[in-house]
């Protein structure tokens, strides 16, 4: 493998390990000049890891990185970069309260002979190096207040701005990182784009991803890793998609019907992964478990009213700045600015903080896990047990290390969070088991409502497959659930019914036969059309 003689870019017999964890252990790949070449594999598989070896942000145990034949330095970023290594994260390094221009410019900042900052150079050179892959974005703009799909092209102009060091090659090699994870369909599909454009040019482009699309419509061929080794190289034209997701799980997925899909075969398969039959909602004539009445928030929410019954998934659709993710911050009161009322199995909550709404039995998956999730200073034990401290503690307050110990144990192993131990930090685990460990806190037996904001992002196919069932196992046993997810058949699949939301307001609700891909689009930008 690593005897390509087409190869620009050559890991060979790379190990890394963390602690307890071995990350890598031996694995060779080369990556050709001009191709777009994925890698996969389950979350803690070692892809990122691999792909930060390379950019030089890990220093590997052993084995070699060598780009253009150049051996780079181990764990050095300036090596990698300097040979022309870069690498787009998933969670991007960006000032959100600096202009686009200021953002590409903070690594040498253009001065006038006065010393003072040459603002209208900046620009120039933003334009430069923006404009080249999206001429309409704005870079005396606000980051911030720019889409995801836009920051991160900013991001990719950052990586191959010629003039970012000198002395250094330009890019020759990209990591991408989970690029679209954040993304919507319009974006995703003009990134993926980029990411041809730039392989055309010349560039070798590696592709971390979960998305069994992406990689069939963007990338040549795909490495696949399990546990850390190396299992197979293949051309993307050569393998079909049951074959690489056996490559990466250790067996083969059983979906209903089997064969080629249907247009609407892509939801059924995946409710296929979640149960034989998915889940039965509650009865038609069930009292509420979740009521949602008059939800607002200044500039992000107007009036969103809706109810849920025991045993139902309602879907949330719409594109992204629909308010979908506001909805849920206001529901669960992260949102102190937002007014109404949210009633739990009839009993109003009091909403000035989320305590409320814990106490009523509610848990909340937030979109961000990293802001709003996970508290990484943190022990992934304490991770899962902070809510529910005071309802495990003895009556004097005193904790109960016992009981939250058990707690521990057993949401590890029933949500299967790869982590050298319950002592280990959250920062210390893949993206995709720090994704399980957030869901692990919330999903359990007692749970009476579910506020879900894409819980399965960055999450692989084997994963996905558990949090489905974990889904219909909670609406099974009777909690309400409320689903946001911006993978239309992700979200067609476990709902059972869907309200489409666009600029803050309910724009529709479908059902049944009603729940298509275009209905939900149609609705999410027409101002309240009927389908």
């Amino acid at each position: 493998m690593t005897d390509d003689p087409n190869a620009l870019l050559v890991a060979e017999r790379i190990s890394k390990r963390f602690g307890p964890t071995q990350a890598l252990d031996d694995v060779s790949v080369a990556m050709r000049a001009g191709e777009v070449h994925a890698l996969m594999g389950e979350n803690g598989a070692g892809k990122s890891t691999l792909g930060k070896v390379i950019a030089g942000l890990h220093k590997q145990d052993q084995g070699a990185v060598r780009v253009g034949g150049r051996e780079l330095k181990p764990g050095s970023l300036d090596d990698a970069f300097n040979a022309g290594v870069r690498i787009v994260h998933q969670e991007l390094a960006q000032c959100h309260n600096l202009s686009v221009a200021e953002n590409l410019c903070l690594h040498d900042i253009p001065c006038t002979r006065r010393g003072t900052i040459d603002r209208e150079a900046m620009r120039t050179r933003a334009r430069r190096l923006v404009h080249t892959l999206e001429p309409s974005i704005d870079v005396e703009r606000e980051l911030g207040r720019l889409s995801p799909g836009h920051r991160q092209i900013c991001q990719i102009a950052a990586a191959l701005d010629e003039e970012a060091r000198p002395g250094a090659e330009p890019a020759r090699v990209i990591v991408f990182d989970e690029p679209t994870s954040s993304l919507s369909i319009a974006e995703t599909e003009r990134l993926l784009q980029i990411v041809r454009d730039l392989a055309a040019s010349g560039l070798t482009i590696i592709y971390v991803s979960h998305r069994m699309s992406e990689i069939f419509a963007c990338c040549d061929r795909v490495t696949v890793l399990r546990d850390g080794k190396f299992v197979a190289t293949s051309n993307v034209a050569d393998i079909t998609e049951p074959d690489l997701v056996e490559q990466m799980i250790g067996r083969r997925l059983q979906t209903p019907g089997g064969g080629e899909r249907s247009p609407g075969g892509e939801a059924a398969a995946l409710r296929g992964l979640g149960g034989e039959n998915g889940h039965a909602a509650g009865p038609q004539d069930a009292p509420p478990r979740l009521e949602v009445e008059g939800i607002s928030s200044p500039g992000k929410v107007a009036g969103v009213s809706f109810s849920v019954r025991p045993g139902e998934v309602l879907g949330i659709g719409g594109l992204v700045g629909a308010g979908r993710s506001e909805l849920l911050d206001a529901i669960f009161a992260v949102d102190a600015r937002a007014s109404g009322r949210v009633r739990v199995d009839g009993f109003e909550v009091d909403r000035s903080s989320p305590r409320g709404m814990i106490r009523a039995g509610a848990g909340y998956v937030p979109e961000d896990r990293r802001q709003q999730g996970l508290f990484f200073n943190l022990s992934v034990a304490e991770n899962i047990v902070v809510p529910f401290m005071r309802r495990l503690a003895r009556a004097a307050g005193v904790r109960r290390i016992g009981a939250e110990r058990e707690m521990v144990t057993t949401r590890i192993e029933d949500f299967r969070v790869k982590a050298a131990s319950a002592r280990s930090l959250p920062g210390e685990l893949s993206g995709g088991n720090q994704q399980k460990l957030l869901i692990a806190r919330w999903m359990h037996e007692n749970a009476k409502v579910l506020l879900l904001d894409e819980p399965t992002r960055g999450v692989d196919i084997g994963a996905k497959s558990e949090i489905y069932k974990l889904i219909h196992k909670a609406a099974a046993g009777g909690a309400a659930v409320v689903l946001v997810s911006s993978e239309m058949p992700e979200l067609l699949a476990l709902s059972d019914r869907v309200l489409v939301m666009g600029e803050g307001e309910v724009r529709g609700e479908l059902t049944g036969e009603a729940m298509t891909q275009s209905n939900i689009l149609t609705l999410a930008t027409r101002d309240g059309a009927a389908v």
